[in-house]
């Protein structure tokens, strides 16, 4: 009798079904949403309501500075266009690659404005103008945006529901509308 041990799964691994989801996405067809700071707008590409973490298109106005803000989970961006830093003598501008440590606090400028791709491990916590937290945003967070602004159609949704196609976030709370 054959067990169905490592050395079956390495030699017959089958096809994993992907119902209804697309495994490539258009990013064109996303509608920007506002995001948290003024002057800022994402398109949500993936989301993990299990894990936290959640990919974005970030575009930032020029002349934009950052309220300082706490990475809880680390972020990795690559900088599509424009550029931002923490300070001058360390710049990122298009082409270039960060990765945000989890812990860190700052408050980035971005002079000229920028397109960031980024990939974030999990929230962020927003700080008011006395330093009170104002807000954590979370993958939830993001997706509840997102969903207001009828910009999740394309979105790679990863949550507890094997199938997110069958309608479980279909509805999005009041208080994010």
């Amino acid at each position: 009798m054959r067990t169905a041990g490592p050395e079956y799964w390495m030699t017959n691994p089958g096809i994993t079904a992907k119902g209804a989801r697309k495994e490539f996405i258009d990013p064109e067809q996303i509608p920007w949403t506002d995001w948290l700071m003024p002057g800022t707008r994402f398109k949500l590409l993936y989301c993990n309501l299990v894990t936290g973490s959640f990919t974005v298109i970030l575009q930032v106005d020029a002349g934009s500075v950052a309220p300082p803000h706490w990475h809880i989970g680390n972020v990795q961006a690559y900088i599509i266009d424009g550029g931002f830093y923490y300070d001058e003598d360390d710049k990122g501008e298009t082409g270039m690659y960060t990765c945000e440590v989890a812990g860190a606090v700052h408050s980035p400028t971005s002079p000229q404005g920028t397109t960031m791709f980024a990939m974030v491990d999990g929230p962020i916590a927003g700080y008011g103008p006395e330093g009170e937290l104002g807000a954590i945003a979370d993958a939830r967070l993001h997706y509840y945006i997102a969903a207001a602004n009828d910009a999740v159609g394309h979105t790679q949704l990863v949550d507890y529901a094997t199938d997110p196609s069958v309608g479980m976030h279909s509805m999005v709370p009041e208080a994010a509308k």
